[in-house]
């Protein structure tokens, strides 16, 4: 593929935004630069006329490489800003400045957005700083007393005094149980 010395540049950038965890600076004049190349060449390609098409075919190639750098430069800061957007942190303003307008209006209306739903919706709804993984989401018990069977989240168990299991100590029959002392958890 021919690649010409206005579009290298954004080749180039493109290429660190793919490996940087932040936010570039938005580089408007490497795509302005892009951009008024393109229009010289459609005007170019105009003013030919059809008289050579072998030289219009040249620039309609150069031109739709030119405009394939700049979607894949503008694709690659779509997907940076959702990972950042996504986010639970608020933007700095050093980072808001290294956006484009479009790119600062989004975030605005987004931030905007995430506030008026957290308000309308109940604080249980919002419990991600205070959920954690379980270490370990299975534990062992020792059945203490005979229970029978037992209805849990994933079927029904038998317990039976002096055996052993796995269960999902997250599971509300089972946690009812180790409270009441019908099961003990087994140390390992």
């Amino acid at each position: 593929m021919h690649v010409n010395s206005v579009t290298r540049p954004l080749i180039n950038t493109t290429k660190r935004i793919q490996a940087s965890k932040n936010i570039s600076p938005y580089e408007r004049d490497k795509v302005q630069e892009i951009c008024e190349e393109i229009n010289l060449l459609k005007r170019e390609t105009i003013e030919f006329n059809n008289n050579n098409q072998d030289k219009i075919n040249v620039y309609n190639k150069i031109q739709k490489e030119e405009l394939n750098a700049i979607q894949l430069y503008h694709f690659e800061r779509i997907q940076k800003n959702k990972q950042v957007a996504n986010r639970e942190t608020i933007l700095t303003k050093k980072e808001l400045s290294k956006l484009s307008d479009q790119e600062q209006s989004f975030y605005k209306r987004h931030d905007q957005l995430v506030t008026n739903l957290k308000s309308k919706s109940s604080e249980s709804l919002y419990t991600y700083n205070k959920l954690h993984t379980p270490k370990t989401p299975f534990v062992i018990v020792r059945v203490i007393e005979n229970i029978e069977e037992v209805m849990t989240k994933n079927g029904i168990i038998e317990f039976l005094k002096g055996s052993q299991t796995i269960v999902r100590e997250d599971d509300p029959a089972i946690a009812n149980l180790i409270r009441l002392g019908h099961l003990k958890k087994v140390d390992q």
